[in-house]
């Protein structure tokens, strides 16, 4: 029997799944289903307790140096050093998927969440604060790989950017949710209940998790690779294709990143997200405390400011995730950057309430609704073989970069007395991401995911 027949057989890994009927609607060709639903709902899920569990430490900052009595800068260099090792941790999970499929690593991921949440409740000192908080951090990163290659790989591709923003755009209702609890319950009762919620909300999605199938490219890449070298052990000929795939296949998984033929891609996937996380992190992480120690904000005023930002992002979310799918992708991300920066300048340099609320939301708008697109973006430059690992180092090297932001901006408001110049770095930095995409000029909207890079 040849190579090119055994190719068109059923392996003994896709063989464990093909009869279960959720794993059938994932390869039933264009059709959208319920399991779909399903996948799209278990990556939001994990990515509305990242926002949350983010959020919330944003708004709890000054409540937490008044309980742990702990100093600003010794609390940021901190998070800065458990920070490395998430970053660490986003190369992880992914890599982590590659090896034992998409399905288990989503549900070792999110219990970890849950587990981490309600430490991060019991602290009891500022230090086992920061380990829990650390825990916590290196489990969530985990969605930004593992969730990106599973909807990416069971969703149909007219509508992948689409799902993706979808399920991305959970991280702006998380955001609101946060801001919710700034006001019922941070500034009334405390911040440990806050962690509460979103532990609730790990443990829903780790029950959706269980009714999301293996992701059928993971379960094919691995069964042609068992073919191929069962085949060449036996001595047969295989085709020049299945013998160009399978040397590349063998090598480490991080020479495959740097073939001369995946080469570009990869650079390019690691710039979007290094650019683009250095900029959002500017704001996500100081802006609570911006509004409240400089503009003199209370703790409700700026929960309730919180709310409407994640709700301006989510909406920015669906709009740049129907640009990427009916457009392009860099038609989608060249829109968000320019509303983003034309809003952020005179918002950095706004006192007055309204002001502020006007330019901010529509800055998040572009800054936050871009992020559906680029994950799209980050996992289509793979192949299905290396995809996990890919996802890993584009986000892990992103999350590696971007830690040190917090602790640079905290720099230069200190130097300065404000945080104002730390917020003008983000025009700067979107217009540095999109020059690079126009030199990068890669697009693949649309395209199935062999038809990019096998």
């Amino acid at each position: 029997m040849t190579t090119e027949e055994l190719s068109q057989q059923v392996g003994p890994a896709e063989s464990k799944h093909i009869n279960s009927r959720r794993y059938q609607d994932v390869i039933s060709g264009d059709r959208v289903t319920t399991t779909h639903w399903f996948i799209a709902w278990a990556g939001g899920l994990g990515f509305m307790i990242e926002s949350m569990g983010t959020a919330v430490y944003a708004l709890i900052i000054p409540q937490l140096l008044d309980d742990f009595d702990a100093d600003l800068n010794e609390l940021t260099f901190a998070l800065f050093l458990v920070g490395l090792l998430s970053a660490g941790a986003t190369y992880f999970w992914p890599w982590l998927a590659d090896r034992i499929g998409r399905r288990p690593c989503f549900i070792i991921n999110i219990v970890l969440c849950a587990l981490s949440l309600v430490l991060v409740a019991l602290s009891w000192n500022w230090l086992s604060f920061i380990a829990f908080y650390g825990l916590y951090l290196c489990a969530q990163v985990g969605e930004w790989g593992v969730a990106a290659c599973l909807i990416s790989e069971t969703w149909p591709a007219r509508r992948r950017a689409s799902v993706l923003s979808f399920a991305r755009s959970f991280y702006g209702y998380g955001a609101a949710l946060a801001g919710l609890l700034g006001v019922t319950l941070v500034a009334t009762i405390g911040w440990r209940y806050a962690f509460l919620l979103p532990a609730g909300v790990a443990f829903l999605a780790l029950f959706v998790r269980f009714f999301c199938p293996e992701s059928p490219y993971w379960l094919r890449a691995r069964d042609r690779r068992t073919r191929l070298r069962a085949a060449v052990a036996r001595g047969e000929q295989v085709s020049a294709e299945d013998s160009a795939w399978q040397r590349k296949a063998e090598k480490p998984g991080l020479g495959q990143l740097f073939l001369a033929d995946q080469r570009r891609r990869t650079i390019v996937a690691i710039f979007v997200p290094v650019v683009g996380l250095m900029a959002f992190t500017i704001v996500g992480a100081w802006q609570p405390l911006y509004l409240h120690n400089e503009l003199g904000w209370t703790t409700s005023e700026y929960s309730v400011y919180t709310i409407w930002w994640g709700l301006a992002g989510t909406l920015g979310y669906y709009l740049f995730g129907w640009i990427a799918d009916h457009r392009s992708r860099l038609s989608a991300m060249f829109a968000g950057n320019l509303l983003c920066i034309v809003t952020i300048i005179p918002w950095a340099l706004s006192t007055e309430p309204w002001a502020i609320y006007t330019f901010g939301l529509l800055a998040n708008v572009g800054l936050i609704g871009v992020w559906g697109t680029i994950m799209t973006y980050t996992a289509e430059l793979f192949p299905t073989r290396i995809r996990g690992l890919g996802q890993g180092i584009s986000w892990g090297t992103a999350g590696l970069i971007s830690k040190g932001v917090p602790f640079l901006a905290l720099l230069i408001s200190d130097v300065t007395g404000s945080f104002q110049l730390a917020f003008l770095l983000i025009p700067v930095l979107l217009i540095i991401q999109l020059i690079g995409l126009v030199v990068a000029k890669t697009e693949y909207a649309g395209k199935e995911l062999d038809e990019i890079a096998v």
